[in-house]
């Protein structure tokens, strides 16, 4: 189920990543460097008897090559920024996985004031293992909890009128696990509790896939790289 949709989410972002280098690109001027640069490979390697010609071929082609990148380098930009906000929450989809009864782990607060004395209200499938450390230094707060069985809701930390949020998921399928959720702004920053990993290379698994999808439909959306 994870791997389809990340499939599906990579082959789409593909096209977009396609359709943003059309919107971008100089298709005229990267065929011309494109075809350049090759011109020049072609006469290193028929005038491999003369050393002043594949030299003076040699700088026109690192010439070309660095103006045929320069040319793709406003649109490598234009997608690396959208990819670089959405990471996190990507992440947060394929790169966690849900907890498990049995297992262990630490939800911690971090509290705006030292002397603020915040409870935990937990779901009936949670339990708090040992009482909260206190890491002054730091502000914060962990509590150790073990999972007693599959569940899905809630970890509140009560800090005065204000109550804080941690989702927490315990059941199989695919959810959105981010790390850290941050509070309102009152006595509670934020919480955090890190999920396992999935197991599953996803940015290896979305960039192959979108650089597949990217390349077969080249054609046909007559994108130039």
């Amino acid at each position: 189920m994870a791997l389809l949709t990340l499939a599906a989410f990579s082959a789409i972002s593909g096209v977009l990543i396609l359709l943003a280098f059309k919107a971008i690109s100089n298709r005229r001027a990267l065929t011309a460097a494109r075809r350049k640069a090759r011109a020049y490979l072609l006469a290193i390697r028929l005038f491999a008897d003369d050393p002043r010609l594949i030299l003076r071929s040699q700088g026109q082609l690192f010439a070309w090559t660095a103006r045929y990148v320069a040319l793709l380098l406003p649109a490598f930009f234009v997608v690396a920024i959208p990819l670089y906000f959405a990471w996190d929450r990507m992440d947060a989809i394929w790169g966690h996985a849900p907890l498990v009864p049995g297992e262990t782990v630490i939800l911690t607060a971090r509290l705006s004031d030292p002397a603020v004395r915040p409870q935990l209200v937990l779901p009936g499938w949670l339990a708090v293992e040992s009482p909260p450390v206190r890491v002054a230094s730091e502000h914060e707060v962990s509590w150790r909890l073990r999972v007693s069985r599959a569940g899905s809701g809630t970890a509140d930390v009560i800090a005065g009128a204000e109550r804080a949020t941690k989702r927490m998921e315990a059941r199989p399928g695919l959810h959105y696990l981010p790390d850290r959720e941050s509070a309102a702004g009152g006595p509670i920053l934020w919480l955090e509790m890190r999920y396992p990993h999935s197991g599953m290379s996803w940015p290896v698994w979305f960039f192959a896939i979108s650089t597949l999808t990217a390349l077969a439909f080249r054609s046909r959306l007559h994108v130039t790289l």
